[in-house]
C-alpha cells in the first residue's frame, strides 16, 4: 500500500513518517556461496546491508526456467530463523497487479469494455463520479488516472494505528467518502497513484460476485495459476510461516484486513510464489485468464500530468525502459506497516526479480536509496 514508484531505475518515492536508527539483517544467511553467482549476489547484499534497515529479507530470481532464492536475517527478531522460499510476507501494493488482472477478466466475462463507466456498479446514492463532463471508467480506475485520491479522506492512518484503522474501513465508509468527495482531476488526464481506486475495484469485484475479495481472487486467479501461497487469509499452518513485520526495528501488527480497500494491498505471498507469478506474467497461457494478464501489461497511460517521462502505466503495473534502453521492465513495489517487497519483470531477458523485506521503517531517504540501489545492482548482474 505504501507504494514505491520507480523513476530512473526504481527510484523510490515513500510516503510515511521518519525512520529510527538503521538496523542490519542479522549475520544469518541461507546463501550457500558455492557458485560465482551465489557469491556475487551475496556481495551485493553485503554492499548495501547496513542501509537496508531490515530484520530479514529474501532475494529471489527466475530466469530461463531456473530459479534461486536466498534468505538473510531472521523471520522474527531474535529467533535465528532465516526467511526462505516459503516464508510469507505482506506484499502490499503488488496486490494491485492481481486486482487489475482479475477485473479485466471479469469485464471480459461480462462483455464490458475497459472504457465502460464504473458508475452502474456503485450504489445509487453515489453521485456520478465525473469531472469536466468525463465519467470515471474502468481503465482509469486501474491505471491511476481516475482522479480518486491516494487514500480516502475519511481514512486517517497518520493519527491512528494502521492495522486497526484499515480493518475498520468498511464499504459504508468508502461509499460515504465517494458520496461526499470530489475527483482531484479530470479522469484520464493526470497520474495520481490511488489506493482508493484499486480498493474500489476490489470492492466492486466482491459485491458483484457476492463473495469476499480474497475468495474471488483465490478462485479466479491464484488457484488457476497454481499460486497456492498467495492469499488474503492464511491457515493456521501458514501463519507459522508468516514473518513478523517491523518498523524502526520494532514488531508491528499484521494487516489482517484492509476492509473495503483489500484490492489495494491485502495479499500475503512467498518469494517462491512471486517468482512463479512473474514467470507466468512473462508467458501468459492462452486462456481467458492469460489473455487478461496480457491486457493488464499493455501501456495505457504515458506523458500524463505528474507522470515521470520514462514511466508508463499499464493496468495495475508500471513499466519503463532499462537505463541502456535495451529492455522493458514491468514492476510494482508493495509496502505495508511492517513489510516491503519489490517484483520486477524484464520482458526481453525473461527475468523475474523478487526482493522481500520484513521491515518497513517509515521511508527514510537512505533506506529507500539502498533498497533501490540493490534492485538496480541485482538487475545488472542477472541480465
Amino acid at each position: 500500500m505504501k507504494n514505491a514508484i520507480v523513476m530512473s531505475l526504481l527510484t523510490v518515492v515513500l510516503f510515511f513518517g521518519c525512520t529510527k536508527d538503521p538496523i542490519a539483517p542479522a549475520e544469518l544467511s541461507s546463501n550457500p556461496l558455492l557458485s560465482q553467482l551465489d557469491k556475487d549476489i551475496d556481495a551485493l547484499v553485503q554492499k548495501h546491508r547496513n542501509a537496508l534497515n531490515t530484520v530479514g529479507m529474501t532475494v529471489g530470481f527466475w530466469k530461463d526456467g531456473e530459479s534461486a532464492i536466498y534468505g538473510y536475517g531472521e523471520t522474527k527478531k531474535g529467533n535465528q530463523q532465516v526467511p526462505d522460499a516459503h516464508t510469507f510476507f505482506e506484499i502490499g501494493s503488488i496486490t494491485k497487479t492481481f486486482t487489475a488482472t482479475a477485473m479485466v477478466q471479469w469485464l471480459n466475462e461480462k462483455g464490458l469494455s475497459l472504457e465502460s463507466p464504473i458508475q452502474p456498479f456503485l450504489p445509487n446514492s453515489i453521485p456520478t463520479l465525473s469531472k469536466d463532463g468525463v465519467m470515471v471508467n474502468f481503465k482509469q480506475m486501474l491505471n491511476h488516472s481516475s482522479g480518486l485520491a491516494y487514500f480516502p479522506s475519511n481514512l486517517n492512518l497518520l493519527l491512528n494505528d494502521d492495522a486497526k484503522e484499515l480493518a475498520r474501513y468498511s464499504e459504508a465508509k468508502l461509499f460515504d467518502y465517494l458520496e461526499k468527495g470530489k475527483l482531484n482531476a479530470t479522469p484520464g488526464t493526470t497520474y495520481e497513484y490511488s489506493n482508493t481506486a484499486l480498493g474500489l475495484a476490489g470492492t466492486i469485484l466482491a459485491r458483484e460476485n457476492k463473495m469476499t475479495y480474497g475468495d474471488y481472487l483465490r478462485l479466479k486467479m491464484c488457484e488457476p495459476l497454481g499460486l497456492f501461497e498467495t492469499k488474503a487469509q492464511l491457515s493456521a499452518e501458514e501463519k507459522i510461516r508468516m514473518a513478523d513485520g517491523h518498523r524502526g526495528g520494532k514488531k508491528v501488527d499484521l494487516w489482517e484486513s484492509l476492509g473495503a480497500l483489500d484490492g489495494a494491498g491485502i495479499l500475503r505471498s512467498t518469494t517462491s510464489d512471486l517468482l512463479k507469478y512473474g514467470a507466468v506474467c512473462l508467458n501468459p497461457p492462452n486462456t481467458p485468464l492469460g489473455r487478461a494478464m496480457s491486457t493488464a501489461q499493455v501501456s495505457t497511460l504515458k506523458n500524463a500530468k505528474n507522470l515521470i517521462e520514462s514511466v508508463e502505466v499499464c493496468l495495475g503495473w508500471h513499466q519503463l525502459k532499462t537505463a541502456d534502453k535495451t529492455g522493458t521492465l514491468l514492476f510494482h513495489d508493495g509496502g505495508t506497516g511492517g513489510f516491503n517487497c519489490s517484483l520486477i519483470l524484464d520482458k526481453e531477458k525473461k527475468l523475474v526479480l523478487a526482493v522481500c523485506y520484513n521491515s518497513y521503517n517509515g521511508g527514510s531517504k537512505a533506506e529507500a536509496e539502498a533498497r533501490t540501489a540493490l534492485n538496480h545492482d541485482l538487475l545488472l548482474l542477472l541480465r
